[in-house]
């Protein structure tokens, strides 16, 4: 089989363990009924079997995937590899070394290898080999490894660097390895495309997510569809056609107008799930209501599955953290990435405590967001500037020097929007970036008026989180600081408490005319 060829499909790549069946399969079954589920390369890796024992399970594992033209390596094992004449092998760094296996195995067949580090992974590709399998991505019982995992910020790191390798042998191709789910796949390979030019890895591989699984074959369709979606579907893998990169001021102005007029006029509205903090649940709730979505406030970790059928976006907001608020929102995002539900994360107070930012640092590693909404403090604290400080839950200071930068590049980092609030919003998908001047100073004066942003983003982004969510954000923010402008003049408000029940009436009562019209929006990227 030549190594370059179209059979070496690496979209699903499923690495055997026989410790993991489940009772009633073999891994012969298992494999077979996870190629019938979509699986494009199967790598049969047996620790514990004896060479004789490995070759008669080789055989039978091979009957099955060549009849499926579905590639089969062997780990490690060239002896077995040539033994059965499987399409190739995949070796680690600890192994037979890459010249080695290539004179023996000859220039057709498939060669993979393990790399941790940028300088493992250029060495490979200089090497010959086929493909390499960057990781490991998250913690694994499956593979006792040397290196820490990396995460997908890690791997993409590595990623970046072995596809400047110039004039390689073999095209460069590669997947990741360690922890890989389908509540994780899209936000792995979302994370992972490269900062300039969004190359994605080719696939994912998967040992425990379909080899344990008790139905082989519909674990792998899921694994499959998250994996196509993150390929095909999301926003990041369709870099040309978002309006807000593309389109002129004015254009993105009545796109945001017609997100906003679709949300307040649809007859379905939007369900915005919340786990917020105690302070605002109210508020956030009520300011839903009026913008044209219907809350829904749940924290228990036990009724995130079904939640997740119905809802429309997620606002996570760690205002005030508990250990079961934290156990529901790890549940919450969980389900909300398996129907690629869109998440709204408010890092309230990120720098104030070594607790609080590493349940924020957690979240972003194992599930990330669609958007990330916080003040300039909260943003210096994620991105560790220096330039802005938090006061408990409060910005002080100055603030950046050039803000657009700052989260420009934070954007770019963490495959998401970024929204920082402020006398000026500034918002960036990582390609655009925007500063909305709309809003009041009494805004400041009332509780919760941030987390109500949150609440307006979520609100707004679910119809377009896929395709171009930078123009629901903007929709979002300019409506609620346009909201804030018209309650402030109202002759009834005195000051923060009458200013409190205006806000909401005017979220109910602005129209998408007016948002297109009074919107203060300037491109700065």
């Amino acid at each position: 089989m030549a190594a370059s060829g179209p059979k070496l499909n690496l979209t699903l790549y499923l690495v055997t363990d026989s410790g993991m069946l489940s009772e009633n399969k073999t891994l012969v079954q298992t494999v077979d009924e996870a190629i019938k589920g979509g699986v494009t390369i199967v790598q049969l890796r047996e620790k514990a079997s004896e060479t004789g024992d490995f070759i008669a399970l080789a055989r039978k594992v091979l009957q099955v995937t060549r009849k499926a033209r579905v590639p089969l390596l062997i780990n490690d094992r060239i002896d077995v590899a040539l033994a059965v004449d499987a399409d190739g092998v995949h070796i680690g760094q600890d192994d037979i070394s890459l010249a080695d296996a290539r004179r023996i195995l000859g220039p057709d067949k498939i060669i993979g290898m393990t790399v941790q580090t940028s300088e493992e992974a250029e060495a490979a590709v200089r090497g010959g080999v086929n493909y390499l399998g960057i990781g490991t991505c998250y913690a694994t019982p499956t593979k006792q490894v040397k290196v820490e995992p990396q995460g997908p910020s890690g791997i993409r790191d590595i990623w970046e660097h072995v596809l400047k390798v110039p004039n390689p042998t073999y095209p460069i191709r590669a997947v990741t390895i360690g922890g890989i789910n389908a509540y994780n796949a899209v936000h792995v390979l979302d994370s992972t495309r490269t900062l300039r030019d969004g190359i994605a890895l080719d696939g994912l591989a998967v040992v425990s997510a379909i080899m344990a699984a008790e139905d082989p074959r519909s674990a792998a369709q899921e694994m499959l569809a998250q994996i196509k979606f993150a390929l095909k579907e999301s926003w990041l893998a369709r870099p040309s056609a978002d309006v807000a990169s593309r389109g002129e001021l004015q254009e993105v102005r009545r796109a945001a107008a017609d997100v906003y007029a679709h949300t307040k006029s649809g007859w379905l509205k939007p369900l915005v799930q919340h786990i917020t903090n105690t302070v605002v649940v109210n508020d956030c709730a009520n300011a839903c209501l009026a913008m044209g979505g219907s809350p829904i406030m749940s924290t228990e970790a036990e009724e995130q599955h079904d939640l997740a059928l119905a809802i429309s976006s997620l606002v996570i907001n760690v205002g005030t953290l508990g250990e079961q608020q934290v156990t529901g929102m790890r549940a919450a995002m969980q389900q909300a990435r398996l129907h690629n539900t869109p998440i709204i994360l408010d890092p309230v107070a990120a720098g104030a405590t070594k607790y609080r930012a590493k349940v924020i640092a957690e979240l972003l590693r194992d599930f990330g967001a669609h958007v990330i909404k916080g003040n300039a403090g909260e943003i210096a604290a994620l991105t560790g500037s220096t330039e802005a400080q938090l006061r408990g839950v409060d910005f002080i200071g100055r603030g950046f020097s050039d803000p657009a930068a700052i989260i420009t590049k934070y954007s770019l980092r963490q495959r998401c929007v970024v929204v920082m609030t402020g006398t000026v919003d500034y918002l960036s998908d990582g390609r655009s970036t925007f500063a909305i001047r709309n809003g009041h100073p009494l805004q400041a004066a009332i509780t919760g008026s941030g987390c109500m942003v949150g609440t307006a983003l979520a609100t707004y982004i679910h119809s377009i989180a896929h395709v171009d969510p930078l123009i629901g954000a903007i929709a979002g923010m300019a409506a609620i600081n346009l909201a804030a402008e018209h309650a402030a003049r109202r002759t009834d408000v005195k000051g923060p408490g009458t200013f409190r029940a205006a806000f909401i009436d005017e979220m109910y009562s602005l129209t998408s005319e007016q948002l297109y019209e009074e919107m203060l929006l300037e491109r700065l990227v």
